[in-house]
């Protein structure tokens, strides 16, 4: 399959159905791409915009917690982005779904009610969810124990995840899957149109969705944003119909129908008015003001010449030589008045003119986090080789202390450090055991095979590895006397527990994979203390 060109967006994510496979195509025509969320500088939101007495949406500000940075799901997502966003913690599904919002757009209209822009987020909504509930189950391959139950809703299987990689398959069930979608998004529209005709909300629920109540969350998270003077000038100064805005609810739901039918392979839908500097532009232009509504005096004078002026060519028509006019706009500005450095208002999260683009510092902030061990190791060198790994850090679905780890290797080769990293990113990172599992645990097993526990992560290391950096400065990141395998496991608490195995066990579970065997050269007392701990789990249970 011939990949359309997205930047920042995963190959496998784009070929995982055929329904993955018409976005992404469709979106290649309208020239979008996707942010990386953890190289994007997330800038504070105004104060102005902050709604009072709603701590329920999240905080405005995301922060890393132990390699995760977390995003508040209302105030941190713009309906208003062409740019999606990537996020290295999402389900294969999220690249085309936010591929599909960019796609869709927004509407927006002066002087609307809250109910308006409450019923204008959750039509924007719609056809995404549409896309990743129904359309993308049509050819998706699942791991066995899941093939053929749909969508697994708020449950994460990562065996799924590896089979969907693999590309669709041919499915009798293709079209109940259209006709299912189909008949979500017409008891939607149909609820839409009564919420219009009545003035109140009018629900449509379907298992665990409910789009009204994500627009209400959605209007009140940026009410204050849509309604302020700088958000109508942004629309005024960088949007035009066609172009991922409307202008009225009708015609946000005409472009839903032309989407659908095209994902339905009825007609072709028409691509966005603009390009990918366009939607360069509209970001960049947003951050910008971001800034402008907390400053005042010449400052303002200055972004609106030297950098809005030149990013407003750039959203209509122009090129890359107006981006690189407002970057060193801004540098200019920087130099003359307190505001956020080019490295933070720059750091988007997709490569910019200037070797601009990406927050080295908050992906330092971020190993940091998840690897407290391995960065007092690494001492000054940290900063350099983070610099590094952010810009060679491409899009994959793993966590940063993984990705980290793994590209540490490859630059630096074997040794104390990239133990200590690959054993603290096993530790941080490591997934939810699987619930039978541990429920089965101390049942009668039916077959002698064992397999690993499910995410359990098995290490071969040759120096001392600690969770302490303390230990670690000081003694414990020495040479072994020869090498030693670890199995790192989360429990049903949430802890996790690392248990050292034989110099026999270890080479013979690393040979099993994911597989199930006898392990004939372990000893029967280290395979059943193994079993008694849950680490490793048999091939069946007795009934």
């Amino acid at each position: 399959m011939n990949l359309p060109d997205l930047p920042g967006a995963p190959p496998d994510d784009l070929r995982r159905s055929p329904a993955a496979a018409t976005i992404a195509a469709l979106a290649a025509d309208s020239g979008l791409l996707l942010a990386h969320f953890e190289h994007r500088s997330h800038l504070p939101t105004p104060e102005a915009w902050v709604p009072e007495g709603r701590a329920d949406l999240g905080d405005a500000v995301s922060g890393w917690q132990q390699g995760r940075l977390i995003e508040p799901k209302f105030r941190s997502f713009q309906l208003d982005r062409r740019i999606g966003s990537f996020h290295p913690g999402h389900r294969g599904k999220w690249t085309t779904h936010e591929l599909c919002h960019s796609l869709v757009g927004f509407a927006w209209a002066p002087g609307a009610s809250t109910l308006w822009h409450a019923t204008a987020a959750r039509l924007s909504e719609l056809l995404p969810v549409v896309l990743y509930y129904f359309l993308d189950e049509a050819g998706l391959r699942r791991c066995p124990r899941h093939e053929g139950g749909g969508p697994l809703y708020n449950r994460y299987c990562a065996a799924c995840e590896a089979a969907a990689v693999q590309g669709p398959q041919a499915d009798r069930q293709a079209e109940v899957w259209l006709h299912r979608g189909r008949r979500f998004l017409d008891r939607e529209l149909a609820r839409v149109a009564e919420t219009r005709r009545l003035g109140t909300v009018r629900p449509h629920h379907h298992a665990t969705l409910d789009l009204s109540s994500d627009g209400l969350a959605y209007a009140a998270a940026h009410l204050p944003r849509l309604r302020s003077g700088r958000f109508a000038a942004y629309i005024d100064r960088f949007f035009v119909e066609g172009g991922g805005w409307h202008s009225t609810l009708d015609s946000l739901i005409a472009r839903i129908d032309d989407l659908m039918a095209a994902l339905a392979g009825e007609r072709e839908a028409p691509a966005l008015v603009g390009g990918r500097v366009t939607w360069m532009a509209q970001d960049l232009a947003w951050r910008v003001m971001m800034v402008m509504e907390e400053a005042d005096g010449e400052v303002l004078d200055a972004l609106e010449r030297d950098v809005l002026a030149p990013l407003e060519r750039a959203a209509h028509g122009g090129d890359g030589a107006d981006l690189s006019a407002a970057i060193e706009g801004y540098r200019g500005v920087f130099d003359g008045w307190m505001v956020p450095p080019p490295g933070a208002l720059f750091g988007v999260g997709y490569d910019l003119p200037g070797g601009l683009g990406r927050d080295e510092a908050q992906v330092t902030a971020g190993l940091r986090s998840a690897l407290p061990g391995t960065a007092a190791l690494l001492g000054d060198r940290l900063d350099d080789l983070a610099a590094d790994f952010t810009w060679e850090d491409p899009p994959a679905r793993a966590p940063i202390g993984l990705r980290f780890a793994a590209w540490l290797a490859e630059a630096l080769g074997e040794g104390a450090v990239t133990d200590q990293a690959r054993f603290e990113a096993a530790v941080v990172h490591a997934p939810a055991g699987e619930p039978a599992e541990h429920t089965l645990r101390g049942d009668q097993p039916a077959s002698d095979r064992l397999r690993r526990a499910t995410g359990a992560a098995l290490l071969r290391v040759t120096h001392g590895v600690s969770t302490d950096p303390d230990v670690l400065t000081a003694e414990g990141a020495g040479p072994l006397d020869g090498p030693m395998w670890l199995l790192v496991q989360r429990l049903p608490d949430g802890e996790v527990a690392v248990y050292q195995l034989s110099d026999e066990a270890g080479p013979a579970v690393h040979a099993l994979g994911d597989r199930a065997g006898p392990l004939a050269e372990v000893s029967p007392e280290e395979r059943a203390e193994l079993v008694r701990l849950g680490a490793l789990v048999p091939e069946a249970w007795h009934l």
